[in-house]
């Protein structure tokens, strides 16, 4: 299993922010679709960060302490650039689960956008999917249930 490439059990269609959104529309996008983590993308779907859900309550709780809800004051609201990590865990899609489970370990993270070489610059990379602890332990968890069912028996 760990010699799996990354692109197998990855998620690769990806929900993603821009840097100028506000960090409502991330906590919003969260919400929406029980995410913990946001990658950030540019125009040309580049990662330049990613938010998380603490990075998201931090904000919350930062500006509600800061201030009162005044909705003339939408321009002072942090954007999601403000909050964001810029410098960010990857992998790449042809690396192995067992690569991508010690770089997570290592990192002390739950999920790695997955990446490929940007159109640009050369220290750009493009998003092209995202894999989490959950991916792998679906992997896992399928795994185990296709030897039980060939088996017969839990093994």
């Amino acid at each position: 299993m760990h010699r799996i490439p990354v692109r197998q059990i990855m998620t690769p269609t990806v929900v993603t922010i821009h840097p100028e959104e506000l960090v409502a529309d991330a906590a919003q996008l969260m919400e929406e679709f029980d995410l913990r983590r946001l990658p950030v993308v540019d125009d040309d779907d580049c990662l330049v960060g990613i938010v998380t859900d603490s990075d998201v309550l931090q904000a919350e709780a930062a500006g509600s302490a800061l201030r009162s809800y005044e909705p003339e004051a939408e321009a002072q609201w942090l954007t999601v650039a403000d909050i964001m990590t810029r410098e960010v865990v990857t992998i790449e899609a042809d690396a192995t689960v067992g690569q991508l489970a010690v770089r997570m370990i290592e990192q002390k993270v739950g999920g790695v956008p997955v990446v490929a070489q940007g159109p640009h610059a050369p220290g750009q990379v493009r998003l092209v999917g995202i894999v989490t602890e959950t991916d792998i332990f679906r992997m896992i968890a399928e795994k185990w249930q296709a030897e039980v069912a060939q088996t017969g028996q839990e093994v």
